[in-house]
């Protein structure tokens, strides 16, 4: 009988909709975050064991709370690539709870944790990661520039490649899995419960900096400024998912972080503890704060070109209780037209 094209609405929800294809009470979010807890639980269980035996070892079970506040694989006699393995393992029992709770519990695809299309925006999500990349190197030479003393060549050919193999695999794994719970499960979540985007967006920030208390960068750097710093962050990849209406961007960006952080440079006081590239001495944490502020912000400037972005008015729209609208076609990704 002919066919029509899909078209762009004025406004889309498609983000936040997608939760709506499957049960969203109260509290199945609560028992879906305590799935979580118990796959993180049980993701943490290779690497507790070998500090508990070298606490047992050692006969001095503060090992444990020394290697939790430091991180310093060496402790407990693990080589850096060993222990970096076994910590973003943790993160793959995570992401199982993660998945379990949204099939089974919340009777939904894990593709809604992303987007509404039923399907993921691939080139998203490595243009985001190459872009931030990019601007983290560009930024990084900037600083090395300005302070060539603090940055120390430690290239080791074995050791490098392995790092190179584990961080290209499990490091997609750890940062999606923070971009899939936080700001897309989570930020839904708080979305359709209380209908502001606004809310959603500083909530799962602050939940997003509260995950991160534990980093010894916390210790290293101060409380306040890493919260401001983490909340920060969180709020940018918050707002990139809101005005692209899909979570893509946003794990690409997060990837491309650690990648930086675990394989080009690291620092004395890093989650990230690695035979990285390049060794940091301790950076200024108020430099780094505001590198990350600039970059953010040129990202955003790069990205709304990229994507023709000019539904900012988004970020503050309620969020509607009911699928209106159709799901936008991607400037990159044309869909074809369908049949009726």
């Amino acid at each position: 009988m002919g066919s029509f094209p899909y078209f762009r609405p004025q406004t889309t929800d498609m983000f936040f909709q997608a939760a709506n294809n499957g049960s969203n009470s109260w509290w199945q979010y609560l028992i879906g975050t305590f799935i979580v807890v118990i796959g993180y639980t049980l993701g943490q269980v290779p690497l507790g064991l070998v500090v508990v035996w070298a606490a047992n070892q050692r006969g001095d079970i503060s090992l444990v709370n020394e290697f939790t506040e430091s991180v310093d694989f060496s402790l407990v006699g693990l080589n850096e690539n060993v222990g970096f393995s076994l910590a973003l393992i943790t993160f793959l029992g995570a992401l199982l709870g993660l998945w379990i709770a949204i099939r089974y519990l919340h009777n939904r695809s894990f593709t809604t944790l992303i987007n509404g299309l039923g399907r993921i925006r691939w080139s998203r999500f490595f243009w985001g990661a190459g872009i931030w990349l990019g601007l983290g190197i560009l930024a990084e030479t900037v600083s090395w520039a300005i302070n060539p003393e603090a940055y120390h060549w430690q290239f080791e050919a074995t050791s490098f490649f392995w790092l190179l193999i584990i961080a290209l695999i499990l490091i997609p794994f750890q940062a999606s899995f923070e971009e899939l719970f936080v700001r897309g499960y989570l930020m839904q979540g708080i979305g359709l419960g209380t209908g502001s985007r606004v809310f959603a967006m500083i909530t799962s920030s602050l939940i997003f900096a509260g995950l991160h208390l534990m980093n010894p960068e916390i210790a290293a750097f101060g409380l306040a400024s890493m919260v401001t710093y983490y909340v920060l962050v969180g709020l940018f990849l918050a707002i990139i998912t809101v005005v692209d209406d899909g979570l893509e961007l946003a794990m690409g960006v997060h990837t491309a972080t650690n990648l930086f952080g675990s394989i080009l440079i690291t620092f004395e006081g890093s989650a990230l503890q690695t035979p990285a590239l390049i060794k940091l001495d301790t950076p200024d944490v108020q430099i780094m704060l505001y590198m990350m502020i600039l970059t953010a912000i040129v990202f955003v400037f790069i990205a709304s070109k990229k994507y023709g972005w000019n539904m900012w008015n988004k970020l503050n729209a309620p969020v509607r209780s009911t699928p209106t609208g159709v799901p936008m076609l991607d400037e990159d990704e044309p869909d074809h037209t369908q049949s009726i």
